[in-house]
């Protein structure tokens, strides 16, 4: 099951979304939407006049985000090469276990940034290392320090970390003027 839901008791699916500060009407950039999990809550958090968009490399995940778009405001990109185009720039870009697959996270961030609106947000989930572990082993992990490092580098600027996801950092960052 592609949708299967991203709640365990410690990935508190509920609580990330409550606080990413989502208002009605508002557009979001779900980055690695996966099986849509949080791209369908996005949806019903920015309602009708909201928009969505789902982004992920894998067009069997988007079709089944598709089939699910139930308000009709989601739209989805297909992507290759860490790289898409969007109509229109968005409120807050959403990461989740996105960070570490990423190339070159500086330029990566920058291009990004075209899409984003001045006072948006980009909000990056990732796993921390944990010892002898498949994240370990993997590198399926990225440093809360590195990931600031990396995007301080690209022109952000931490707002807010939130620690109560036990495998995982959990940052919002603001452009820096």
């Amino acid at each position: 099951m592609l949708n299967k839901k991203a709640s365990t008791k410690d990935s508190n699916p509920d609580e990330i979304v409550e606080n990413l500060g989502i208002n009605k009407g508002d557009i979001i950039g779900d980055i690695g939407a996966g099986g849509g999990y949080f791209t369908l809550e996005f949806s019903k958090k920015v309602g009708g006049n909201g928009k969505v968009y789902a982004i992920d490399t894998n067009q069997k995940s988007l079709d089944y985000i598709s089939k699910n778009n139930t308000l009709n405001n989601i739209e989805t990109k297909l992507v290759e090469d860490d790289e898409f185009v969007l109509p229109e720039k968005v409120d807050i870009f959403f990461l989740r276990n996105v960070f570490h697959h990423l190339q070159d996270p500086v330029e990566y961030f920058k291009n990004l940034s075209v899409y984003l609106k001045n006072e948006g947000l980009i909000v990056v989930i990732d796993y921390k290392k944990k010892g002898f572990s498949f994240v370990g082993m993997f590198g399926h992990y990225t440093s809360e320090d590195d990931i600031i490092k990396q995007l301080e580098a690209a022109g952000f600027g931490v707002l807010k970390q939130y620690d109560f996801l036990q495998d995982q950092s959990f940052i919002k960052f603001k452009r820096r003027n």
